[in-house]
């Protein structure tokens, strides 16, 4: 995971996302609802190059929770045109993840929105955060420091 740099951050992920007509609003454009959706789709796939797509995101015993997401709208997206996410580690705490998106539109390169967000690893039980386990935060470091 080389990753690219843009506007000085590096991102290490990149999910493509057609735009279908039912994710635009009565303006004709993409609607803010379908930001949300297209950054969940990048994480999850990120996450998934990670830890492995064997992990059960529904498990008895932890789960990742989103805790908190800022969305800044840059440019409006239109139906059927194709949107690049692409997903950058900002840090890793002890039971948080903080990362960054940027969508772009593929054909001339418009910067259409960014998101700041933080996920957390949550004990099932307890209802409590729980600790990263080594091997999760040793990809994320390396991750990080390629």
């Amino acid at each position: 995971m080389n990753g690219i740099l843009i506007g000085g951050k590096r991102f290490v992920h990149e999910t493509e996302i057609h735009v279908r007509f039912c994710e635009t609003d009565a303006n004709r454009h993409v609607s803010q609802v379908s930001y949300a959706i297209y950054f969940e789709q990048a994480r999850t796939e990120f996450l998934d190059t990670l830890i492995g797509e064997d992990f059960d995101w529904w498990s008895d015993r932890y789960s990742l929770v989103l805790a908190r997401q800022s969305i800044s709208y840059l440019a409006p997206a239109y139906y059927r045109q194709v949107l690049k996410v692409y997903t950058g580690i900002a840090s890793i705490g002890r039971s948080s993840l903080n990362l960054y998106h940027l969508v772009i539109e593929k054909e001339h390169a418009t910067l259409i929105a960014n998101q700041d967000s933080t996920v957390v690893l949550v004990d099932q039980a307890t209802q409590q955060s729980h600790a990263w386990p080594d091997s999760f935060r040793n990809q994320v470091t390396a991750t990080v420091g390629e």
